[in-house]
C-alpha cells in the first residue's frame, strides 16, 4: 500500500462518500483507505493540493475538504471518531505547512497568497498516530515478509541532513513537521521569513540541532505491540456482524500465525482476492477454534484447515535447543554435568515443563505465546547474529561473565577530616573583632555592674504569673507581615496586566527582535556586509513599527499596562540600541563608483 520510503505522519478515522475508512497523511501524499481495503481509494500528492476548507468549530460535523489544481476535483472527508476535532486539526496543520511552503517558493520567500491557508497552525503532535515503515500485504509482486519490516530502500529516502541523496526534500519535510508541531516556532517563522526579515535558510541555520533531533526521531522504527490480537465483531444498523480489517490488524494476524501468512502469499491475489480470502478466514475452523467451542461446527475449508494443522503441529513440537557455543566453557555448568551424577540432591520435577498433566496441557499455549514474543522481538531488533565461536578462556572473559556490578561492595569515597587543634582561637575568629568590646578608658567596671543591677531590679516582671497582651498587638503584627510580604513579592508582569492577545503579540515581537539580534551579531564579519545591512534595517523596523504599535495599544489600556509593556520589551530595546550604536561606530564599506 505504501511506496518505498513513504512514512505515515498522521491519520484519522474519516468517512468519504458515505463509506467509512481511514485518512492518512504521509510524507508524499494524502491517502484514504476504506475499511477492509489495502489500497488507497483517494490519493492526492502534496503538490496537487490547491486549498483546504474546514467546517466551523460549532458545526455538528467535523469535515475537511481538499481541492486539487485539477478543475472541479475536490474531496470531502468527515471525521467520525471520538477525537475527530483533534485528528482534523493535526492533518489541517500539516496541509497548511505544505501550502505555505509552496507559496513561499512561488514568490521567492514573499508573503502568502489568498488561495491557500494563511499559515501553519500549531497542531498538537499528541493527536497524530505515528507509524513505522512496516507495511502490510497489498501488492502481489512483493513478498509479504519484505513488506513486514524487512530491510529495503526506505532508509535511503530518510537521509538528508548530511547531504545524502534526496536530502533537500527530506529536510523540507522535517521543517514542515517542526512548524506543525511547535506553534511558537511557527509564529516566529511567519514573523521573520514571511515578513522578509531573514531568508528561509537563515532561519533554519541556527536550528540545525532541532532538525537533527527530528530526523533522528523519524528514523527510529516503532516496534510492534506484543499484545495478543483479539478481533471483536462490530454490529451494523441491520444487526449484521462484520469485522474491520485495517492494515495494522492484517499485519498482526500474519505475525501471530505464520501459517496464515504462508497461505496468503500462496493464494492472494492469483487464486483469491483480498476480500474473499479474509471472508473465508472468518468463516473457517481456524478462526473459531478458541471462541466458545464453535470450531467443530464450522464448514470445511481446504486452505485454512491445512493452516490449522500446521499451526497445531508447530505448537506441539518442542523448540530447538539453544546452542551455547558462544558461552565461555569455564562458566558453562553443562560441561561438568557428568561429574555430578552421584549427589544427595535430586532434581525438582515440578520445574520441568510438560512433566505433569496440568503443565502438559498448557504447553501448546505457552509455546504459542513464547514463539509469538520471539517473532515480535526479531521484527524489532532483528534475529540474533550467529556466534563466531566460543569466547577466549582468559580470566578477563570469565570475570565479565560472572561478575555483577550491582552485587559488588560500594567503596566509600575518601574524605579529609578537618582537625582543629585550638578551638578557642577558631571560635574567636568567627566571632569578629574582640577588641571592640573592651571597656573604654575612664569607665569604672563597678559602675557598669551597679547600673545593670538597678535596671534589673526596677523592672517589674513576674515570670511565674501569666501576663496579658494588648489587643492591638496582633493587628499591628499582621499589618507588618503583610507589608513586608508585599515588598518581597515581585511586581505583576505583563501576563497579569495585559490582555491575552496583546501579551502574545509582545512575546512574538520580543522573540523576533532577539532572533534578528542573533543574526546581526553573527554577520559582523566583512564577508557578510550585505546581510549586516539587512539586519540593521530589520532592527530599525522592529523598533520603529512593531514596538511603537505595541506601546500605542498598551497606553490605551492604562498606565499600568504601558509600564508592563515597557518592562517586557526593555531588554530587547536595550539590545537593539547597543546593536545600532555598534553599527554607527563601525566604518562604512567603501563603494567604488563606475565611470
Amino acid at each position: 500500500m505504501w511506496e518505498a520510503g513513504e512514512t505515515v505522519t498522521a491519520q484519522g478515522v474519516a468517512v468519504y462518500r458515505k463509506r467509512p475508512g481511514i485518512l492518512y497523511f504521509t510524507n508524499r501524499r494524502m491517502a484514504w483507505v476504506p475499511d477492509g481495503g489495502l489500497a488507497p481509494t483517494v490519493s492526492v500528492k502534496h503538490d496537487e493540493i490547491r486549498v483546504q476548507l474546514v467546517s466551523a468549530g460549532t458545526a455538528t460535523k467535523v469535515t475537511l475538504r481538499i481541492a486539487e489544481f485539477k478543475p472541479e476535483v475536490a474531496h470531502t472527508f468527515q471525521f467520525t471518531s471520538s477525537n475527530a476535532m483533534q485528528e482534523r486539526e493535526v492533518i489541517k496543520g500539516l496541509v497548511s505547512v505544505i501550502i505555505h511552503d509552496r507559496l513561499l517558493r512561488a514568490s521567492g520567500g514573499g508573503a502568502s497568497s489568498a488561495n491557500g491557508t494563511p499559515g501553519p497552525s500549531g497542531g498538537s503532535p499528541g493527536a497524530s498516530s505515528v507509524m513505522s515503515d512496516v507495511s502490510t500485504p497489498g501488492t502481489p509482486k512483493t513478498p509479504l515478509q519484505a513488506r513486514m519490516g524487512g530491510p529495503g530502500p526506505a532508509g535511503f529516502a530518510r537521509r538528508g541532513l548530511n547531504g545524502a541523496a534526496g536530502g533537500v526534500d527530506v529536510e523540507m519535510q522535517t521543517r514542515r513537521a517542526l512548524l506543525a508541531q511547535n506553534r511558537e516556532l511557527s509564529l516566529l517563522h511567519t514573523e521573520l521569513v514571511v515578513g522578509k526579515h531573514i531568508s528561509e535558510n537563515e532561519f533554519w541555520e541556527t536550528r540545525k540541532s532541532l532538525l537533527r533531533n527530528k530526523a533522528a526521531i523519524d528514523q527510529q522504527q516503532k516496534g510492534q505491540s506484543s499484545a495478543w490480537l483479539d478481533l471483536k465483531p462490530q454490529t451494523g444498523e441491520s444487526n449484521d456482524v462484520k469485522y474491520v480489517m485495517t492494515p495494522q490488524v492484517i499485519h498482526s494476524v500474519c505475525q501471530q500465525y505464520p501459517s496464515i501468512k504462508r497461505a496468503y502469499d500462496q493464494f492472494v491475489p492469483d487464486k483469491l482476492s483480498e476480500g474473499e480470502f479474509w471472508k473465508r478466514y472468518f468463516q473457517s475452523r481456524f478462526f473459531h477454534r478458541s471462541r466458545s467451542g464453535r470450531g467443530a461446527n464450522e464448514p470445511d475449508d481446504e486452505i485454512f484447515d491445512k493452516a490449522l494443522e500446521e499451526d497445531e503441529e508447530e505448537t506441539k513440537s518442542a523448540p530447538k535447543r539453544i546452542k551455547l557455543d558462544h558461552i565461555n566453557r569455564l562458566v558453562d555448568l553443562s560441561t561438568t554435568e557428568e561429574d555430578h551424577l552421584e549427589s544427595y540432591l535430586t532434581p525438582d520435577g515440578t520445574m520441568n515443563a510438560g512433566k505433569t498433566k496440568e503443565s502438559k496441557e498448557a504447553m501448546p499455549l505457552i509455546r504459542r505465546f513464547n514463539r509469538y514474543a520471539q517473532r515480535v522481538l526479531n521484527s524489532t531488533i532483528g534475529p540474533k547474529r550467529p556466534s563466531t565461536g566460543p569466547e577466549s578462556l582468559d580470566m578477563d572473559g570469565v570475570e565479565r561473565a560472572i561478575v555483577m556490578e550491582d552485587l559488588q561492595e560500594q567503596k566509600e569515597s575518601s574524605k579529609i577530616v578537618l582537625n582543629i587543634q585550638d578551638t578557642r582561637r577558631y571560635f574567636e575568629s568567627q566571632g569578629g573583632d574582640m577588641k571592640s568590646s573592651k571597656i573604654p578608658d575612664g569607665v569604672n567596671p563597678a559602675d557598669i555592674l551597679k547600673d545593670f543591677y538597678r535596671d534589673y531590679t526596677s523592672h517589674e516582671v513576674v515570670l511565674n504569673k501569666p501576663f496579658t497582651i494588648p489587643e492591638n498587638t496582633f493587628d499591628t503584627l499582621m499589618r507588618n507581615v503583610k507589608s513586608n510580604r508585599a515588598k518581597l513579592l515581585p511586581p505583576k508582569d505583563g501576563s497579569q496586566l495585559l490582555p491575552a492577545h496583546l501579551y502574545q503579540e509582545a512575546l512574538s515581537c520580543h522573540a523576533a527582535g532577539n532572533e534578528i539580534l542573533r543574526h546581526f551579531w553573527a554577520s559582523t564579519s566583512m564577508d557578510k556586509v550585505a546581510k549586516h545591512v539587512r539586519m540593521i534595517e530589520s532592527l530599525k523596523k522592529i523598533r520603529d513599527e512593531n514596538v511603537k504599535s505595541l506601546m500605542i495599544q498598551a497606553s490605551s489600556l492604562g498606565t499600568d499596562c504601558l509600564d508592563a509593556m515597557k518592562m517586557m520589551l526593555k531588554p530587547m530595546l536595550n539590545g537593539i540600541q547597543k546593536a545600532l550604536k555598534h553599527a554607527d561606530s563601525r566604518p562604512k564599506p567603501l563603494v567604488r563608483k563606475l565611470v
